[in-house]
């Protein structure tokens, strides 16, 4: 991929994140969001460099750019949903690495896709348990809290990894080259 594709795959990458934080469905805990289904467009068009753009859409919010459902700045670090926003940067940076060393293959590309769920599910349902316990000091059935931190993401969430390594594996010859061998020119 040359330097000015990969650019400006990565800029439209923080535009479309940007934009699912505010195409959202109200849930008891935190709003079902489209972020999650761009991160995995992210991670499943342009690998690694999707983590990158997801990585500089956390930082532009972070630094008081309303980019985030509910705003934006520092004091977002004590919102129950910021847990999912790291777990979108680092589930991105994993499917990524998946797709780039193995995306010729639909299989590893959902496998990817799966990954970054369950890592954006732990850290959220993690850092949303900590944040209430310790820093608000509520307690939250544990029933009430799995439904409301993860169960309730599921189906979308399963929907998006599927559909975004389907797409992905379509469009793997227009996006990125994956690795191949150096003698094979």
């Amino acid at each position: 991929m040359t330097r000015t594709k990969s650019l400006a795959f990565t800029a439209l990458f923080v535009a479309l994140v940007a934009i699912g934080a505010f195409i959202r469905i109200p849930t008891p805990l935190v709003p079902i969001t489209l972020q999650f289904a761009f991160c995995l467009a992210a991670a499943q068009t342009i690998g690694v460099k999707g983590g990158n753009a997801v990585a500089i859409y956390l930082l532009m919010g972070l630094i008081g750019l309303p980019v985030f459902t509910e705003g934006g700045g520092f004091t977002y670090v004590l919102k129950p949903s910021f847990g999912y926003l790291i777990g979108m940067v680092t589930g991105t940076y994993i499917c990524g690495l998946i797709v780039k060393y193995k995306g010729d293959k639909i299989l590893f590309r959902l496998l990817g896709s799966f990954a970054a769920l369950v890592i954006v599910d732990s850290f959220g349902a993690t850092y949303m348990y900590l944040l209430y316990r310790y820093y608000l000091g509520e307690t939250v059935g544990t029933w009430e809290f799995l439904v409301s931190a993860v169960a309730v993401f599921l189906p979308t969430d399963v929907l998006w990894a599927c559909l975004s390594a389907a797409l992905g594996y379509k469009l793997r010859k227009y996006t990125f080259t994956l690795p191949t061998n150096p003698t094979n020119r």
